[in-house]
């Protein structure tokens, strides 16, 4: 597994190599985005972990930057490595595009079960179009932070497992903007369109794994619902 390294604690990055050497991680270092956002364009890697506080840009811009670029690495897992790790800091993350994270000072053996984590996919990618709704179940499991749909297993955030279990448990009917910002506890007067992002990366993630239908279902007036039983 290849891994790009944004940090520019450059002592950091040197002692961090050989440690995910021993998991079979190769870990490339870069020390600034501009650096990074060179690598990305060049070479394939299949994660990367993200310093948040960084000179020439922090990283919530830095993923902004990555998650709204017409390139292929824009899907990229990232891994945010923080020193802010309250609530909000938290949603902010999610919201921007960062996949998971962990608090500093990091613990080697969390970020390496983390980065498996966000990079784990199913390796049988069977098209999903000659299935019907109705042959496929949804199962939602908080501990791995996952959801299952028929064949396809995606990792999901913290706010996408709230989004997808608040529309899990609406069996069916569809819930506004709103009523999805009331159910995973945000306050009505927040932008709806957290929703839409939200929602439309886990949409992504299943259409990566190969899913060719949508059972997020979308209607205009109405709101977002999912088109699937719900098993535990």
């Amino acid at each position: 597994m290849r891994v790009l390294l944004l940090d520019d604690d450059v002592e950091l990055g040197k002692a961090m190599k050989p440690i995910f050497a021993k998991s079979g991680i190769d870990l490339t270092l870069s020390h600034s985005p501009t650096e990074a956002f060179a690598f990305l364009d060049g070479e394939e890697f299949d994660a990367m972990v993200l310093d948040m506080m960084l000179p020439e840009l922090d990283g919530l811009e830095v993923c902004r930057t990555i998650r709204t670029r017409p390139s292929a690495f824009r899907d990229i897992p990232i891994v945010a490595m923080t020193a802010r790790a309250d609530l909000t800091d938290r949603i902010v993350a999610l919201e921007s595009g960062i996949d998971d994270y962990v608090a500093k000072p990091v613990e080697m053996r969390e970020l390496v079960a983390r980065i498996g984590a966000v990079t784990r996919r199913l390796r049988d990618h069977t098209p999903y179009e000659d299935k019907t709704e109705s042959d496929c179940n949804l199962a939602l499991s908080e501990p791995s932070m996952s959801a299952i749909f028929g064949p396809f297993s995606v990792n999901l955030t913290e706010l996408e497992m709230r989004i997808m279990r608040a529309l899990a448990e609406s069996r069916g009917t569809f819930l506004s903007r709103g009523e999805i910002l009331e159910n995973i506890g945000y306050d009505t007067r927040s932008d709806p369109a957290i929703v839409d992002t939200i929602i439309y990366r886990i949409r992504q993630k299943f259409r990566n794994e190969g899913l060719g239908n949508d059972f997020i279902k979308t209607q205009r007036g109405k709101g977002y619902s999912i088109r699937a039983e719900l098993t535990q």
